[in-house]
């Protein structure tokens, strides 16, 4: 779904006929051999490389005096706080945490149409002249320059010129969903058929009507269900603003650890996992009933639309109830989101913001290396990139043993198994598919808090809290995947008597590793901006450098921490980019 600082393309079909694979060549196998040795080498350099770089030179890892505290939050699994006083704090900040996800996710959007529709080549239906393809170029740099600095890195920012405003959280969630989604847009426009357009166009018809009527209308179960999918990834997002002290869920999350009140901890975790079970349950619901894309088809980038005409998904969600009724409600759902989050522009264009923004746009130019000079950025470069390794490998890893028991229970093909092995097999995939929830559900900063409890400052607690979240992420969309793939080998092994676990495996990850692999990177991008999350927190890289600088005011040097991210992004995204091109050739 990522997507990079392109200069202006050629028309989709003139450059599908560029790319088009010529005559086939032919593969010995000395060259599979290598491919695979090269391919190893790839995986095993970087993970043995961050595996030293993450241990410590005394050798320290496990903080003996904070296991204690684990001990203490496992204990009071069992005993939540539930009286009516705390469970009313709860519900309010649930209604933030929601209200906060709407608004920004619909100003992600707006800032999404107008940006796809200036990004599209289709919505141009001509070569643009040279003042608007320097435009367009422009607006590509900044919408990845935008979304490369993660949303709780523009709270931070944000809040130095509004304050602790609402209107922090909104925008911290506009800003780099709104860039993502505008290059979303812009490809599925781009993946519409033309007849139409170049129909009015022929007619007279001006161009910007003629856009909106041949573009919009086609592409709106698509864009509706990705509206849908951004919103699941602001209400996590929102959770994680709360250690920046906007209000909702996360905010009284980070109270209590702080404060080791753990039964209030365990009620919050209970209420972040059931709004995002609640929140998916919504969305996934909604994609099945248009017959649009899901989660792991958006988020990999591989979602098409078919145009109006043949559209199953046009068809479909004409006839859903549930899409329109979720439709209906935006609207009202907006306003009452408005109103419970007490959000107001008033604070864009007060005296006081222009100046706080003028002086920090002074402070932050020119930019300047910190105390130190190139060697703790340096640093802070390979702890981020050594975090971000190991984080996928953990996540790899849960993704392997726990996906293949949460696709779904009902895709058997074959005789009826015995009413034991049904059971057994719908408890496996209930039970996967709760770790997977819970995993991604509770934010990386409180995995992160809850890893240096037990372990010293450093990559290993970052990158374990983020491999455990980013795990729930992965295995949930690798599992959706895996859902597509046939069941055929899978009932065929255990006719010939292998176990029902074995064979799910055996037959499901060979068949679907090109996905894995897939996501794998996807989710590496994803990744190493996330390392800002738990650095903030107080675990390594460039996070934890620029929370420093931050908390010192110390902007010049946040200027350069900022550009160092912005590269380490692109630079890791151009890889990942090639590596998937490559996969999928």
């Amino acid at each position: 779904m990522t997507h990079l600082l392109d200069v202006d393309e050629k028309p989709t079909s003139e450059r599908e006929r560029r790319e088009s694979p010529g005559p086939a060549r032919r593969v010995t196998g000395r060259t599979v051999a290598l491919r695979r040795l090269a391919g190893a080498l790839v995986v095993l350099l970087p993970l043995v490389w961050a595996v030293r770089r993450s241990l410590p030179d005394s050798g320290d890892i496990v903080n003996a005096g904070g296991v204690p505290l684990i001990g203490d939050l496992l204990a009071k699994a069992l005993d939540p706080r539930l009286d009516a006083d705390f469970l009313g704090v709860v519900l309010d900040a649930t209604i933030t945490t929601l209200a906060f996800a709407a608004l920004g996710t619909a100003a992600a959007l707006v800032i999404g149409v107008l940006g796809g529709l200036v990004l599209s080549d289709v919505a141009l239906s001509r070569r643009p002249p040279l003042p608007l393809r320097i435009i367009r170029t422009a607006l590509r740099g900044l919408l990845v320059a935008i979304r490369s600095i993660h949303e709780l890195v523009w709270a931070l920012l944000l809040v130095s010129v509004l304050g602790l405003d609402p209107l922090v959280a909104v925008l911290a969630i506009a800003l780099p969903f709104g860039a993502q989604t505008a290059q979303v847009f812009g490809d599925t426009f781009d993946a519409l058929p033309t007849t139409v357009l170049a129909s009015l166009r022929q007619a007279g018809a001006p161009a910007l009507p003629a856009v909106v009527y041949a573009l919009l209308p086609p592409a709106g179960p698509l864009m509706l269900s990705y509206s849908f999918y951004r919103f699941e990834c602001a209400v996590r997002s929102t959770v994680l603003l709360g250690a920046v002290g906007v209000g909702g869920l996360g905010q009284e999350l980070v109270v209590s650890l702080s404060s080791r009140n753990w039964d209030e901890v365990w009620t919050l975790i209970a209420a972040v996992i059931l709004l995002s079970a609640l929140v998916d349950f919504w969305s996934g619901r909604l994609r099945s009933d248009m017959a649009v894309a899901s989660c792991s088809e958006w988020s990999a980038g591989d979602a098409e639309s078919d145009g109006p005409e043949g559209s199953d998904g046009a068809s479909r969600s004409s006839r859903s109830r549930w899409a329109r009724w979720s439709a209906i409600a935006v609207v009202p759902g907006l306003v009452a989101a408005w109103i419970a989050s007490g959000v107001s522009l008033s604070g864009l264009t007060s005296e006081r913001t222009r100046a706080l923004t003028a002086s920090l746009l002074d402070d932050l130019i020119p930019p300047e290396l910190p105390q130190g000079g190139w060697a703790p950025v340096t640093g802070a470069v390979l702890d981020t990139l050594a975090m971000a390794v190991l984080a996928m490998m953990i996540a790899v890893v849960i993704t392997v043993v726990v996906s293949p028991w949460a696709v779904s229970a009902g895709r058997r093909s074959g005789p009826p198994a015995p009413v034991g092995a049904r059971v057994a097999r719908w408890v496996a995939w209930g039970l996967a598919r709760v770790v997977l929830l819970v995993l991604r559900s509770v934010p990386p900063t409180v995995w992160a808090v809850i890893a240096l409890l037990a372990l010293f400052p450093g990559v290993l607690p970052g990158a374990l809290a983020l491999g455990v979240y980013t795990g729930g992420v992965l295995g949930r969309l690798v599992a959706e995947s895996w859902e597509s793939v046939s069941p055929a080998p899978r009932d065929a092994l255990r006719r010939t008597g292998v176990a029902g676990g074995l064979a799910t495996v055996a037959a499901v990850v060979p068949a679907s590793a090109q996905q894995l692999i897939t996501y794998t990177l996807y989710r590496f991008e994803i990744c190493v901006r996330e390392t800002a999350v738990v650095g903030i927190v107080g675990a390594a890289g460039l996070g934890r450098l620029l929370a420093e600088n931050l908390n010192l005011f110390r902007f010049p040097v946040v200027t350069t921490l900022l550009l160092a991210s912005f590269a380490v992004s692109v630079a890791s995204e151009l890889i990942s980019r090639r590596l998937r091109r490559a996969i999928r050739a």
